[in-house]
């Protein structure tokens, strides 16, 4: 298991999947890409980020999350070397291995594709057998299907509703709950 200390050279993990890699965030590579991205209501919808983002901010999150102990975050590369959004594992709790998963496809023409399903089944892969998590969360909106068919896809299970969590566009929104643990994983890899 990874300790805190260790974080740093987790953060250097170049990941592969069979479309997609993971590659760490760089400012000029993708901070340009996340502002443009993060202050389209489109690409926002679904998302905990309702402000307009300005560079400065998001160049402050940057700088957070190369310092950060509790989270590794990734920029999203597709087949093509095209940078199209991308993922996390947030607010890990060491002691007790469970973090929170996120993941944004901000590039539009690289929605629908396959890429979330992907995406969530490579970091999942990596959380359960590299970094040796217990559990990972995520939750959606109720009226995003795309995000729940790709959590579904990936092994995570619905485990609740959180009735009226979200405030958006005027009014609350539920948000599905969403776990998958490592027995779930390595046991659906195991039949596999």
């Amino acid at each position: 298991m990874s300790h805190p200390h260790e974080i740093a050279k987790l953060k250097a993990v170049h990941l592969r999947g069979e479309r997609v890699q993971f590659v760490p965030l760089d400012r000029d590579l993708h901070l340009d890409n996340y502002v443009r991205w993060f202050n389209d209501a489109e690409v926002t919808r679904f998302m905990l980020q309702v402000l307009p983002l300005t560079r400065a901010a998001e160049e402050a999150f940057f700088e957070r999350m190369i310092s950060a102990t509790d989270a590794v975050t990734w920029a999203i590369h597709d087949e093509d070397g095209r940078h199209i959004g991308g993922t996390g594992l947030h607010d890990i709790d060491w002691r007790n291995r469970r973090a929170v998963s996120g993941i944004v496809i901000g590039d539009k023409s690289a929605w629908r594709k396959g890429y979330g399903s992907e995406i969530m089944r490579v970091r999942t892969r990596w959380a359960f057998e590299e970094l040796g998590l217990h559990r990972i969360e995520s939750e959606c909106f109720a009226e995003n299907a795309g995000s729940a068919a790709c959590l579904a896809r990936a092994g995570y299970r619905q485990v609740g509703i959180a009735r009226k969590k979200r405030w958006r566009n005027g009014h609350w929104h539920d948000c599905i709950l969403w776990e998958i643990l490592d027995e779930d994983y390595f046991g659906r890899h195991a039949t596999a």
